[in-house]
């Protein structure tokens, strides 16, 4: 049976451990749900062991977080998960706070001439938690499960282009002709074709953790989805152990010993899954150390003496998915009338207070690359959209459902209904769904029976080529990340053009073509990039704020408390 909360309830609760009652009045007054404060309290075990610091001389960071589907690489498809498996498991690259990418269990790359071998030199002393050494042999059975379909990975969809790795996803060959190991701590990557944007694919989002053959080599593929490592890698060769996961409450890490670079100064992670509200709640009382923050609560959270409120620009996008899939929706000139109906800058403007860029096509970064000139910029026109609409044939009395995970934060949430307003004014009738994020992954890749999904991420910015892996055509979910179907013969080749092209300005240049074409085909309805908000308190050093806002322990084995 459910338990009974009320105000005088919490007010004991709060007031029995040691907190000022009129501190929670102000929380309450200020807008935090009494459901959401009774969240500090109810997980059995979080007050003592997650949401206070563990006592004595120990160092230990709290930092806000969602829950977890799985913390297995080779399944995760959203960054906050795989920022934890490669603090865990470690990656051969992993991306920066600029989103460059960075060695990590590679000490050193060697990229040929024409851009088709990569080899990477392994750290000489990385080892796995266990004491077993980290060989190229773990490096290469990563690789071939995440490119095998029975597996079900991703990845599979972007490691296409590794020679053999087409053959060796079905089964066609025993092993994959571009992956071989002339010793233990060299691994050599063949690609059938150039590729300079090879490396910024490896380390997107956050880096693609090394997984201990020695523990799961007898896991059949087709059985790894299930094997319960997935939600307790107890054994990696990151900066961190894994400890435990408390279900819907916390997952807790432990500095790792034999870290081939040193025991980090911190000795213990908490990754704590709060509601956004108690999050800034517990910013403010000191008992979390660092939360990604919505506009809303920026200037609240800047009164507070004890804590550093940073914005930087995002290399992610948020936009709306149209499933391809179905017949009503394949006309372009839908898609571009959804455009044409969203007062996206008016939305910047008073939703995300002109933290947050418009944008018309997934190509917009990084600095060499810039926004593309010439695009179509979709002004506000709710005129044309019902135009389009009406040439395209559409049904003004069809009524569609738009998915979306609240999970986000307050902006995100404020913006749905407005974004189904104005499509409803256009003519575009529209009913929300709100799913977890296990089911939303569900109907966008396995099943792939969503009609429309409004959501944001991706690392867009790092390189162009980043955008391929959500519009090639043989990167459909659920082996890759094309959720809405969208295949061009024309799109997929300009694609390999930029990544085979030798130079940034000859990639400038057919990177402009292709986003000229994804401006005019809208694959998907493009919005905005979100400025990416950090609140973190000021015992926390070290902590170096990343453009992607799920990249926030990306360099956490640097970290230190005072």
């Amino acid at each position: 049976m459910a338990e009974k909360w009320d105000l005088d309830r919490l007010s004991d609760v709060w007031a029995s451990r040691g907190l000022d009652r009129r501190e929670l009045l102000k929380l309450l007054g200020a807008g935090a749900g009494l459901t959401a404060m009774t969240t500090l309290f109810t997980a059995p075990g979080a007050g003592a062991a997650a949401a206070a610091r563990v006592q004595g001389d120990e160092k230990q960071v709290s930092i806000e977080w969602r829950k977890p589907q799985t913390l297995n690489p080779i399944f995760s498809t959203a960054g906050f998960e795989q920022q934890v498996e490669r603090a865990i498991l470690g990656s051969l690259v992993r991306m920066s706070d600029k989103l460059v990418p960075t060695g990590d269990l590679a000490e050193k790359i060697d990229v040929s001439a024409d851009a088709t071998v990569y080899t990477f030199h392994l750290q000489p002393k990385a080892t796995f938690s266990d004491g077993t050494p980290l060989t190229s042999a773990d490096v290469l059975f990563t690789f071939e499960r995440a490119i095998d379909k029975r597996v079900g990975s991703i990845w599979s969809g972007r490691l296409q282009g590794i020679e053999g790795a087409p053959d060796y996803s079905v089964q066609k060959a025993d092993t994959v002709t571009g992956l071989t190991a002339p010793d233990d701590r060299t691994v050599v990557f063949t690609l059938s074709d150039p590729d300079a944007a090879f490396l910024p694919i490896l380390a997107d989002f956050c880096g693609l953790g090394i997984l201990p053959k020695h523990i799961l080599e007898n896991v059949a593929p087709d059985q790894l989805v299930n094997d319960k490592y997935n939600l307790a890698p107890t054994v990696g060769a990151g900066a961190f152990k894994f400890v435990s996961y408390e279900s819907d409450q916390y997952v807790e890490l432990e500095a790792n010993d034999t870290y081939w670079a040193g025991r980090p100064a911190v000795d213990r992670i908490f990754l704590r899954i709060l509601d956004a509200e108690v999050a800034v709640a517990e910013m403010k009382k000191g008992t979390l150390d660092l939360i990604s923050v919505s506009i809303d609560d920026i200037d609240s959270l800047k009164e507070n003496a004890d804590l550093t409120v940073v914005s930087v620009p995002s290399p992610s996008m948020d936009s709306i998915s149209f499933n391809l899939d179905k017949e009503y929706f394949k006309d372009k000139r839908i898609r571009q009338a959804a455009m044409y109906a969203i007062d996206r800058a008016n939305i910047v403007k008073e939703i995300y207070k002109d933290n947050a860029v418009v944008r018309n096509s997934p190509i917009f970064g990084p600095d060499w690359m810039g926004v593309p000139e010439g695009l179509n910029e979709y002004a506000y026109d709710p005129d044309k959209a019902k135009q389009l609409l009406t040439d395209a044939g559409w049904d003004s009395g069809r009524k569609v459902q738009m998915m979306y995970n609240p999970a986000g934060n307050k902006s995100f949430n404020n913006m749905i209904p407005i974004i189904q307003s104005q499509l409803g004014d256009a003519g575009m009738q529209i009913d929300l769904v709100q799913y977890d994020a296990a089911e939303l992954n569900k109907h966008l890749g396995t099943d792939h029976d969503y009609e429309i999904y409004i959501g944001g991420g991706g690392v867009y910015g790092a390189d162009p080529n980043i955008s391929s892996r959500y519009y090639l055509s043989n990167a459909f979910t659920p082996t890759g990340a094309n959720s809405v179907w969208y295949a061009n013969p024309d799109v997929d080749a300009l694609y390999k053009q930029g990544r085979q092209a030798g130079d940034q300005a000859a990639r400038k240049v057919i990177y402009t073509r292709l986003a000229l074409l994804l401006n005019e085909e809208c694959p998907s309805v493009f919005l905005w990039s979100p400025n990416t908000n950090f609140a973190f308190n000021n015992r926390l050093q070290g902590f170096l704020p990343p453009s992607y806002v799920d990249n926030r322990l990306w360099n956490s084995e640097q970290w230190s408390v005072k």
